[in-house]
Parts: C-alpha cells; sequence; structure tokens
C-alpha cells in the first residue's frame, strides 16, 4: 500500500518549517562557496584541507551528499520512504568511494557537479510540505534529520574546516557522519 507522500499540501502559517530550513541551506551552502572561493587556485587540488582530501575533493564530497538527500526527499515524496535505507556504518567507505572516483574530475567539472547536486536538492525542498518533514525513512531517520545532517549542518562543517584551514588553526573534530 502506497502511503500518501504530503508532497505539495499546503501548509499553515504555525506549521511553516520547510522555508527556513531552505533558507539556511541556502545560507550554510552560500558560505561554504565563499570558503571555497578564498582557496587558492594552487591549492584546490592540494592534499590537507580535510585530512587527505583536497578542496575539489571536499567539493566532490559535499555534491554527493546533496544528492543523497534529494534521492532521499524523492523516496518520501513518492511514498517510498521504507526504500530510503542508508546505513551511517557505511558513511566512511562512501565517503572513500566517492573522493576516489573524483579524483579525476577538474576543479570547474566539480564545482558543476556540486552545483548541480545543491540544485537539485533545493528543488527536492521546495517540492515538499511540512508534513513530510516529520515521516520516518527506511533507515529510521526523519526527513528533516537527513536534511539537515546531508545540508545545512554539513555544509556549515566544511566550512569550518576550510576556514580553519586557511587560518592554521586546528582542523575542527569531524562529524560521524562526514
Amino acid at each position: 500500500m502506497t502511503e500518501p507522500a504530503g508532497a505539495g499540501e499546503p501548509a499553515t502559517a504555525g506549521e511553516r518549517r520547510r522555508d527556513p530550513l531552505l533558507t539556511e541551506l541556502t545560507d550554510r551552502h552560500a558560505d561554504f562557496l565563499g570558503a571555497l572561493a578564498d582557496v587558492h587556485p594552487d591549492l584546490r587540488t592540494a592534499p590537507g584541507l580535510v585530512g587527505a582530501w583536497s578542496a575539489r575533493d571536499l567539493v566532490v564530497h559535499v555534491a554527493f551528499w546533496s544528492d543523497h538527500a534529494a534521492n532521499a526527499l524523492a523516496l518520501a515524496a513518492d511514498g517510498r520512504r521504507a526504500e530510503f535505507v542508508f546505513d551511517s556504518s557505511q558513511t566512511d567507505a562512501m565517503n572513500d568511494r566517492v573522493v576516489s572516483e573524483g579524483r579525476g574530475l577538474s576543479m570547474d567539472a566539480a564545482i558543476e557537479r556540486e552545483e548541480a547536486a545543491f540544485r537539485r536538492f533545493q528543488a527536492a525542498i521546495e517540492g515538499i510540505s511540512d508534513a513530510l518533514l516529520d515521516l520516518g525513512l527506511g533507515n529510521g531517520d526523519t526527513v528533516e534529520e537527513v536534511v539537515r545532517y546531508d545540508g545545512p549542518d554539513h555544509f556549515a562543517e566544511h566550512t569550518g574546516q576550510i576556514r580553519a584551514w586557511f587560518n592554521g588553526e586546528e582542523e575542527p573534530e569531524p562529524d560521524d557522519d562526514a
């Protein structure tokens, strides 16, 4: 049986949570791009920004996780929440694979990939109702939790890491879900 998706349902003023979440996502993404713009072109593929990752690796990484969230939102909007079975114990392996596959990209190609993934993520959020944010997915997380950990929280984490790298500070403690 397909459950009601909640996509496109109007929200009342008292329950609007999607719009501030979308604003937060957009703001944190802009912060990330601002920090990334400070990376000198000669350093864009230099390892060491986040562990052994370069700025290009980080861009490929955030593109993947924006797509990941957009996929979760699409499943939820289609009433197929149970199909989202992301296992956080696999995060490191997923990150390693994504970064390894992205090493052949130019910085420009990585940025194009990230921009497309982010636009898809934004559009997916714009297409859901507030009610959908509370629904659980197949892995036990709510839709809102996935949006947050793949979106604004993720961009904020990596913005801090870029800024710390340039300021010669210790790298902020990594999140388990980075």
